[in-house]
């Protein structure tokens, strides 16, 4: 494949990773979200096949229905011209995530039998399995074939929200709701993170080994963390924190944005300089002598965050109880979770 030149002030230095990250997310919830929770209304009857088709546009008027194009013209591989069109598909990528599930929320209590939103019971027809699809040729061939694709999810969407809604099993003031709920950029979704992974093991394992891939199963947009989310997790005999020394390069798509003292370059400077002083002088934490510091410095395509140690008092508690428990200064290691009726600074 044809390297693509990078110009040495792109904040994105590799470009094939962060495309093949939204291919292989797109792929994902195109074969394991949408399509089976298509498919799961049809076999149901809770939305026929024949409502769908009415529900296209134009359709109940017989008009032709407008085929969705996204054709773009071949461009020069430029390094910030290539870059920003990668950035949109990632704004792209976590739209239809969003809309997937404000649309397809809690399709039901029968047993979904296709992919992943099937029941867990041990025993599984692969013939069920949808296929999936790859993406080649060069770089611009493959972003556009993915823009078509994702203009193609999105109508999708639309026709189910449509028949859905007109067989009243959807209404706009829930899709509303929904929307207002999702899983949008904040410090929520760091709660939900770091909560999930503190009463889920295997769910913990994969979020330290795989990062964003494990955002999957939560159904968090991906953002513009590029291929690869690091996660650290803080122990008994480790504590981490993270920075960016060259900007600051944050995974804000997923957190939120980060506290002011990140983006200062006395924090940038010090925090790698002397770790375990600016933690105590900064944040007013004493990291033990006997507990190793570690900085992990965060890139556009490398971003990290914090796992942060579990308060003690907290067995028995609910996910959405543990996530109230996690700052923006826990997930990048400023300071610990919140201890149980500890208010908020």
């Amino acid at each position: 494949m044809t390297q693509v030149p990078v110009h040495v002030d792109s904040h994105m230095k590799d470009f094939e990773a962060h495309l093949k990250a939204v291919e292989a997310d797109f792929e994902y919830y195109r074969a394991k979200r949408l399509e089976p929770r298509v498919l799961y209304y049809i076999r149901r009857g809770s939305v026929p096949l024949y409502d769908l088709l009415k529900a296209v546009p134009g359709a109940e008027d017989g008009s032709p229905v407008a085929r969705v194009e996204n054709e773009v013209e071949p461009h020069d591989h430029v390094h910030d011209e290539l870059e920003q069109r990668i950035r949109t598909l990632e704004d792209r990528l976590d739209e239809y995530v969003r809309s997937i599930a404000a649309t397809t929320a809690d399709p039901g209590t029968v047993d979904v039998v296709i992919d992943d939103t099937r029941k867990e019971s041990g025993t599984y027809d692969a013939f069920f399995r949808i296929a999936k699809r790859t993406h080649e040729g060069s770089m611009e061939q493959r972003i556009n074939q993915l823009n078509r694709e994702l203009d193609e999810g999105m109508f999708v969407i639309d026709v189910l929200r449509r028949a859905l809604m007109a067989s009243g099993k959807l209404t706009q003031e829930q899709l509303e709701l929904r929307r207002a709920n999702g899983t949008f950029a904040g410090p929520w979704n760091g709660g939900r993170i770091v909560a999930r992974a503190w009463v889920d093991p295997e769910f913990k394992e994969a979020l330290l080994s795989e990062g964003r891939l494990a955002l999957r199963d939560l159904d968090i947009p991906p953002g513009r963390s590029g291929s690869i989310l690091g996660v650290a997790e803080n122990t008994s005999a480790v504590h981490n924190i993270v920075v960016c020394t060259l900007c600051s390069c944050y995974p804000y798509d997923l957190l939120g944005e980060p506290p002011w003292w990140y983006k200062h370059e006395i924090y940038r400077e010090r925090i790698v300089r002397d770790p375990r002083g600016t933690i105590r002088d900064m944040f007013d934490l004493n990291v033990p002598d006997d507990k190793e510091v570690r900085v992990y410095d965060s890139t556009s395509d490398v971003r990290w965050m914090v796992l942060p140690e579990r308060p003690d008092g907290t067995e028995g508690w609910t996910e959405e109880q543990l996530a109230q428990l996690v700052t923006r200064e826990s997930v990048i290691g400023a300071a610990p979770a919140l201890q149980p009726g500890q208010p908020v600074a």
